[in-house]
């Protein structure tokens, strides 16, 4: 019973963590982005959380930085609890979440939390 009280808790206290902002920054040989999540409240009756990714990025040619350029999509992050992680099926893409060290994980890409202490 108390294994299974702390299981909940342990849920609970991850799920409080999402709601906010995540950026990342990345930069390659042929363009540089800049990235920002921003996650909303969980939606106990869908199961879900609202996503919005603001992307700014630019390519580079001939080694030169060309024009600032801007994305913003709006997804639905559906909650699995099993894995503790969020489902976008608009993409496929899986959201991981690590409060120790402010990190989400969106595949591969690292973001981190911006007020995370």
């Amino acid at each position: 019973m108390a294994l299974a009280f702390a299981a909940c808790k342990g849920t609970s206290d991850l799920q409080s963590f999402i709601p906010g902002n995540y950026v990342d920054h990345a930069k390659g040989e042929y363009s540089e982005s800049w990235d920002t999540l921003t996650l909303g409240d969980f939606n106990k009756v869908k199961g879900s959380y609202p996503i919005v990714r603001k992307t700014g990025f630019r390519r580079f040619d001939s080694g030169k930085p060309g024009r600032l350029e801007y994305e913003v999509e709006g997804w639905l992050g559906i909650w699995d609890e099993e894995s503790e992680s969020i489902q976008v099926p608009r993409n496929s893409k899986i959201i991981s979440f690590y409060p120790d060290s402010g990190v989400l994980l969106l595949g591969a890409r690292e973001y981190r939390k911006l007020g995370a202490e």
